[in-house]
């Protein structure tokens, strides 16, 4: 674990929704801090100017971040970062590299 521990010098919240049902059963409940960890970020692509309004998965940046195992993310999450909000794309464990989750993530508005 020593190697990761020089290269994990952003501090990441993962945030999940509590899911409540209304007696209508419409869906309630906010966004509450789930755990924070120590991270490296780092930005895969960039916006690339103006794209058609119908392709906008293509307009999203893409980032990647490097985690120690422990309390595991998981696809239903969003992540908070110096004011940036993803959402996680995909999560991989290698068992090369025991320890470590690399997880992918695109932008996200609330």
């Amino acid at each position: 674990m020593a190697e990761l521990a020089g290269r994990l010098s952003e501090r990441v919240r993962f945030e999940g929704r509590d899911e409540v049902r209304g007696a209508a059963a419409e869906r309630g409940g906010g966004w509450h801090i789930r755990f924070e960890r120590w991270a490296k970020v780092e930005l895969l692509s960039r916006f690339e100017g103006v794209t058609p309004r119908a392709d906008t998965r293509q307009s999203a940046r893409r980032w990647r971040l490097e985690l120690r195992d422990g309390v595991r993310p998981t696809l239903d999450m969003r992540i908070r970062w110096r004011g940036e909000l993803m959402l996680p794309t995909a999560i991989e464990t290698d068992p090369a590299m025991p320890g470590r989750i690399i997880l992918w993530a695109e932008d996200w508005s609330d």
